[in-house]
């Protein structure tokens, strides 16, 4: 199924608009218009803008992560309204995720969250954002806790020569001894003092 042509939905939109406003003209003398009808046609034409908006720019939701379009869903935000496309694709990431914290914390509040949405994002601060992944912990730098059995490194280093890979090491205390020996062997000799009847005083 194609998509609905945005320019003829706001033409759509516009007359409907339109057609509202004149039978409140025909039907209701001005004192009886409420703003209730009004804020009715001042949807509608929201909405034409909206869709003009679309013609000139196609939304797209392709930058915003997942996660941030599934808790709209979750929070009643229809990702499939043209003008919340619209006010999503113009919008900065951290003013999204502002308003649906919001939304969020004040859900038993807010009854008309599409409108709250939609009406309070453009005034949310624009936030740098730091990175997306995952923090890493201590505990992802961790070993695993279980050995491996002796049989299988057993197993392991004969078919892969691991023994012959890993050159001799010597231990601490033979390296120490060596280095003393080295030491002793640059220190001068010590003249005999057992003919000490031969020193001149």
């Amino acid at each position: 199924m194609m998509e609905n042509n945005p320019l003829e939905t706001a033409i759509d939109l516009s007359q409907t608009a339109t057609d509202q406003l004149k039978s409140l003209v025909n039907t209701l003398p001005p004192e009886r218009i409420t703003p209730q009808l009004i804020a009715e046609v001042e949807v509608l034409l929201q909405q034409t803008l909206a869709n003009l908006k679309a013609v000139i720019n196609p939304p797209s939701l392709d930058h915003i992560p997942a996660d941030v379009l599934s808790q709209a869903e979750s929070l009643g935000i229809p990702l499939d309204d043209i003008e919340v496309q619209v006010a999503m694709s113009s919008h900065h990431l951290s003013q999204i995720i502002g308003v649906l914290t919001e939304i969020d914390n004040r859900a038993e509040m807010i009854r008309r969250r599409r409108e709250y949405f939609l009406v309070r994002l453009p005034d949310i601060t624009v936030e740098k954002l730091g990175s997306r992944l995952p923090v890493m912990t201590a505990a992802d730098l961790q070993g695993p806790t279980e050995h491996t059995p002796a049989s299988v490194r057993d197993t392991l280093k004969a078919k892969y020569n691991l023994n012959l890979l890993n050159p001799k090491r010597h231990s601490q205390g033979s390296l120490f001894e060596r280095i003393k020996q080295a030491k002793q062997a640059l220190e001068p000799q010590d003249i005999s003092l057992e003919d000490e009847d031969d020193l001149p005083f």
